[in-house]
């Protein structure tokens, strides 16, 4: 089953901190402002693709047998959550990936902390995963739909303790879509702070009013950018998340298409056609080196 990550609008202040903007700005060379050596960016994959012969999955394991430099974290929706049995294919499918080197993390829907799914389901939803595909296959959570609003922090707040209880080395992606008030950053190891069109992304700016991004390290950003066309659209979106600006450690960009206005596409049903090239330009500006050429 396919699913599409939801962002909302909102998010409040933070602390005032001067970042310099230039190297993410709409104009910027995809070949500019990259961090020179280190680890500036992991791969985080929406893979709400079934694990069919042939299947996407496949090429995730793959990829990460192929490329153990890039550090890649599937995400696992069998059905807008766990699912209410074992799936023998997303067994092997997980099998696969996590002995390539892959990590993966349950996909679960929170609705904006308000209504329903209730906490309790929340908390069934998360001890499904760990039932179901086994505490040594699945790494953390990708806790979706949630809200950007302080009046919501305290409901994340249990998910995120409850989580954290079951074992404190399970990690927690908040996806907010959006920049959030300050307080998620408390209740999340790493927050989607942008969800959307490449063409937005290059005006994505912290600054000046959630500012408290500078106070993390730049693991504790997301992004996940669609209808990225063509490779150097998504070396541009890229070198946008590496500026300091954006300030931005864990990263998606795909080809596919999604239309907010008309509820058309799903962004997230196969991996980008240029797959291999943006694992190659993740390595490239994790190493500090050129860029592969599109």
């Amino acid at each position: 089953m396919s699913a599409l990550l939801t962002a909302c609008g909102g998010g409040s202040d933070g602390d005032a901190l001067t970042i310099s903007a230039k190297a993410g700005s709409a104009e910027a060379s995809p070949r500019a402002a990259l961090t020179a050596g280190g680890e500036t960016f992991q791969v985080l994959v929406p893979a709400y693709f079934y694990p069919s012969t042939g299947s996407d999955w496949e090429r995730l394991a793959q990829s990460a047998r192929a490329m153990p430099s890039v550090r890649i974290t599937a995400i696992l929706n069998p059905g807008n959550g766990p699912g209410r049995k074992v799936d023998k294919q997303y067994v092997r499918a997980i099998a696969e990936f996590t002995q390539a080197g892959g990590k993966v993390i349950g996909y679960v829907s929170t609705r904006y902390g308000r209504g329903n799914p209730s906490l309790a389901k929340v908390r069934t939803h998360i001890d499904n995963y760990l039932a179901f595909y086994g505490r040594e296959n699945i790494s953390g959570f990708f806790i979706d739909e949630m809200s950007d609003k302080t009046a919501r922090l305290g409901f994340y707040r249990e998910v995120y303790d409850y989580i954290k209880g079951l074992d404190s080395r399970l990690l927690v992606v908040g996806n907010p879509g959006t920049l959030p008030a300050a307080g998620y950053a408390t209740v999340a190891d790493t927050l989607v702070t942008f969800e959307g069109q490449a063409s937005a992304y290059a005006d994505f700016n912290p600054q000046p009013s959630h500012n408290w991004v500078y106070d993390y390290d730049k693991v504790k950003q997301a992004m996940l950018v669609h209808d990225a066309v063509g490779c150097p659209t998504m070396q541009a979106s890229l070198s946008t998340a590496a500026s300091e600006r954006n300030h931005t450690g864990w990263v998606y960009v795909t080809d596919l298409h999604y239309d907010y206005a008309n509820n058309v596409g799903d962004p997230w049903a196969n991996l980008p056609s240029y797959w291999e090239k943006l694992l190659g330009t993740v390595d490239s500006i994790n190493k500090g080196q050129a860029l592969p050429s599109c």
